[in-house]
């Protein structure tokens, strides 16, 4: 117990760091807690210097302002995308765009980059000559056709009807030859007493 005792005494005496560096000596009443919040724009420690006006200052301030606007104005200037609204107002379509158009001087730019018109070649068709040709001797060549079709339908027509009546005089004669020298008047039933016989003979005498 008295060891337990000892480990406690002693407490608080010995600080760590110094009070003075707080704003209050020792022994002095702690400062009360302020329960405000702080003020929005606390005023400055240090002041800013002044502004130095003059005629140059001013003159550079507007030349800076000019080259700003001129900048924002010229075609090369670079705008965020807008999105555009699902209407399309009525009054867009007189909206005029404040950039000045870029007219490029092409004294000073290489023929390469010169804007040339392409030219559209045609294609050019040849056109066939007509034959001229007499309707009469055109008329005499196909009465003649028509004569000799008739003559040649007529000719093919005949050879037709002589065609079946020779195929079936061959066919009579082929099959009248064909009926002798078939295997049907041939026999060949074997009914097996030639192969028994030989068999006798072989083993022996019968009893």
């Amino acid at each position: 117990m008295a060891g337990r005792g000892g480990r406690g005494r002693g407490r608080g005496k010995n600080i760590s760091f110094n009070v003075e560096s707080l704003g209050f000596g020792r022994g002095e009443a702690l400062p009360t807690p302020i329960l405000q919040p702080p003020p929005t724009y606390p005023v400055p420690q240090f002041k800013c210097l002044p502004l130095v006006t003059s005629e140059e200052q001013d003159y550079l301030i507007t030349l800076k302002h000019d080259l700003r606007m001129a900048m924002q104005d010229s075609p090369y200037y670079i705008k965020p995308q807008q999105k555009k609204c699902d209407i399309e107002r009525y009054s867009d379509k007189y909206h005029v765009s404040k950039h000045d158009k870029w007219q490029p001087d092409w004294q000073r730019l290489p023929l390469e980059l010169q804007q040339k018109k392409k030219k559209l070649i045609k294609k050019t068709q040849v056109v066939k000559k007509q034959q001229t040709v007499d309707i009469s001797e055109k008329l005499k060549v196909l009465e003649e056709k028509e004569v000799r079709g008739d003559e040649e339908v007529e000719v093919e027509e005949e050879e037709e009807e002589k065609k079946p009546e020779e195929g079936e005089e061959l066919e009579e004669y082929d099959e009248s030859d064909l009926e002798e020298e078939t295997d049907y008047n041939l026999t060949y039933f074997d009914n097996g007493e030639n192969d028994e016989e030989d068999d006798d003979l072989d083993e022996g005498p019968i009893y």
